[in-house]
């Protein structure tokens, strides 16, 4: 599955941190991989894609890794419908 999440980080320092600690050691607990890492300029907000087994799957890997830095919104791809995302 397909997830695009959309991050409003409050500890950005920590949460980066932990992304590039984490992320290379991917896959593991239901989480393929990510495709994609869209940050805005101040590091605040990004949006991520990711392929994961579920949403549900997805949030438990993030709550681990990244704590309570952010606050996240989730939404599975309609891939049939998406342009631009190759998988």
């Amino acid at each position: 599955m397909i997830i695009a999440v959309k991050h409003k980080i409050n500890n950005p320092e920590s949460f980066w941190a932990s992304a590039q600690q984490h992320l290379p050691n991917l896959p593991e607990m239901g989480v393929s991989r990510v495709l994609q890492v869209m940050p805005n300029a101040n590091m605040t907000e990004a949006t991520c894609v990711w392929e994961a087994e579920s949403i549900e799957q997805l949030d438990t890997y993030l709550r681990d890794k990244v704590k309570d830095w952010s606050h996240d919104e989730y939404h599975e791809i309609n891939m049939a419908n998406a342009s631009g995302l190759t998988v």
